[in-house]
């Protein structure tokens, strides 16, 4: 039984003033001199939930000094000292009792019908044209009204074989997928001739091969997940996890995936109070079985939201929109930044090339680390690649002004282009990179190229890298109103995973053509770029590879 109680004070008013006539008010607020309690009658089963449908008794809890009237907020009334009231339809009400002796009221919700259903696992992974799937409905229905179950399915085969798309019945019975990946299962109710919502439940069905796991996250999306394989029988799971604002960059690490998203303000804002920052870092287990927050800057100053990154050892390292990059443990969780505990590991300001190339406020875009070497992408007030080792980097950000800092001995290339997102291919050596300009593409770059600090030095045109560039144009989306971000920010490749198997490269590829966008692989064999169906059209941010084979993650 389902009661609720509240009691309020009596409140006596007494006015008086000179020859005024004072008319004291209708009590609105519970008196405590009266009140009442209500519960669901007409279904045993289902008395503790309020559903369309139901029939509910209201009773008072105190004595009555005369019959009560009671009104619903639909415009019903009612007389009685007790109240027996059909609701029919779903909604947020209020009952009011009135009586001589006071007025209370009380809110009640209605929750619509909604069928429950549960997936029965017969083993512990579904596995495509193996495991067996069956489905429990649980549809309260306190009218008892008729009910029609019409089931539409991805494509699965019954314990007789046949293919079943749709079945209209309250139980399909066992079913077998015939594809890997999310597989939704659809229950439309008809329930006494009125379409109820609509239950959907995705079953993760696991590929019957083992294969390393790429995961991806869609703009106003999820985070997206699938197998690396030839296998025609493998389709994208859905991992049920929100993308956030802006997660530019996903680093899998440490057996779990880390999403870095910027937060909705992700380009130039005037944040003089330091408080306009929105972005954070999230952990999700790689089934998505659980998620956490590693750092959070929500609240915090705008530019120190978390951009891009690269996983060394059992570090996390970050970069903020363009001043520097953070160094924090990959097991740390729930941090809050703020100025006194977050010290940078790098700025611009504490490597050789400030002021002598790399400038103020220079936008960051990728990271990777290549032996000793870092490398570091920036877009805009310096745009280029920029290589320094830790050693390199100055005790503080005044000494670039002694005229005894030199600059890195690695040196910076590509000055005369915008770098995004890089990738580097330890096996076959070679670092991608994509670039938006007039050289607009992916170029991958030989480890003995990257060693030719003379060569590197020479290219500054579009002719100069035509031999290492995929086929392909992919420019940026730079239209008003198409793209996202103001100069040196717009977001065509956020970034480029290489699955270190078969040395393929992945990564989002965001055009303001709805036909060219979409998740990319580059097949190394055959030295082709091709979309992958079943992602045209979806807007990409940040990729990552899990390199374990595995039949589902």
């Amino acid at each position: 039984m389902k009661r609720f109680y509240i009691v309020l004070a009596a409140i006596t008013t007494i006015a008086l003033s000179g020859c005024k006539d004072h008319t004291v008010k209708e009590q609105t607020l519970p008196t405590g001199a009266i009140d009442f309690t209500y519960e669901v009658i007409n279904d045993s089963v289902y008395n503790l939930d309020f559903y369309a449908g139901c029939t509910v008794h209201f009773y008072p809890t105190v004595t009555l000094k005369t019959p009560c009237t009671w009104e619903i907020s639909d415009g019903r009334t009612f007389e009685g000292d007790e109240l027996i009231c059909d609701f029919p339809v779903a909604g947020n009400f209020t009952v009011t009792a009135r009586a001589n002796n006071g007025v209370k009221r009380n809110p009640i919700m209605i929750a619509d019908i909604r069928p429950i259903v549960r997936l029965i696992q017969e083993d512990s992974i579904c596995t495509v044209d193996a495991s067996y799937i069956s489905f429990d409905v649980e549809l309260p229905n306190p009218q008892k009204l008729e009910a029609v179950y019409k089931w539409s399915f991805p494509g699965v085969k019954n314990e007789q074989g046949e293919t079943l798309t749709t079945y209209e019945g309250e139980n399909p019975g066992r079913v077998q997928f015939t594809k890997a990946g999310s597989q939704p299962v659809k229950l439309q109710v008809v329930l006494g001739g009125r379409d109820l919502d609509p239950v959907t439940r995705n079953v993760q069905v696991a590929l019957d091969e083992q294969a390393p796991t790429l995961y991806y996250a869609v703009k106003e999306g999820n985070i997206m997940a699938r197998k690396l394989t030839s296998s025609t029988k493998a389709q994208p799971y859905n991992m049920g996890i929100s993308s956030g604002q802006h997660a530019f960059n996903l680093i899998y690490a440490a057996d779990a995936l880390y999403i870095l998203d910027a937060g909705k303000q992700f380009n130039y804002v005037n944040d003089e109070n330091g408080v306009m920052g929105d972005g954070k870092i999230q952990v999700m287990a790689k089934d998505a079985s659980s998620i956490g927050v590693v750092m959070s800057n929500v609240g915090g100053p705008a530019f120190q939201d978390p951009f891009y990154a690269y996983a060394d050892g059992d570090m996390l390292y970050y970069s903020d929109r363009n001043t520097g990059i953070f160094r924090i443990p990959l097991s740390s969780r729930n941090l809050v930044y703020n100025s006194s505990d977050f010290s940078y590991w790098v700025q611009n300001a504490t490597l050789g090339y400030y002021s002598r190339g790399l400038a103020y406020g220079a936008i960051t875009g990728g990271i990777v680390k290549i032996g000793d070497v870092w490398y570091w992408s920036k877009t805009f007030n310096g745009q280029g690649i920029w290589r320094f080792r830790e050693s390199d980097i100055l005790p503080n950000a005044s000494a670039y002004s002694d005229p005894s800092v030199k600059k890195p001995e690695d040196g910076e290339f590509m000055t005369a282009f915008y770098p995004k997102a890089m990738a580097y291919d330890k096996v076959n050596q070679k670092l991608y990179v994509s670039l938006y300009d007039m050289a607009a593409g992916v170029y991958a770059l030989p480890q003995s190229l990257l060693d030719d600090k003379e060569t590197l030095q020479k290219i500054q045109s579009a002719g100069d890298l035509a031999n290492y560039k995929l086929p392909g144009t992919f420019e940026p989306i730079v239209e008003a109103g198409k793209g996202e971000g103001s100069s040196g920010e717009f977001m065509g490749i956020c970034q480029i995973a290489v699955d270190d198997a078969t040395g393929d490269v992945y990564f989002g590829y965001r055009s303001s053509d709805p036909a060219e966008t979409g998740l990319y692989r580059y097949n190394a064999a055959t030295n082709q770029v091709s979309l992958i169906n079943d992602t045209k059209g979806v807007q990409i941010y940040g990729v990552a590879i899990n390199q374990t084979p595995s039949y589902l993650f």
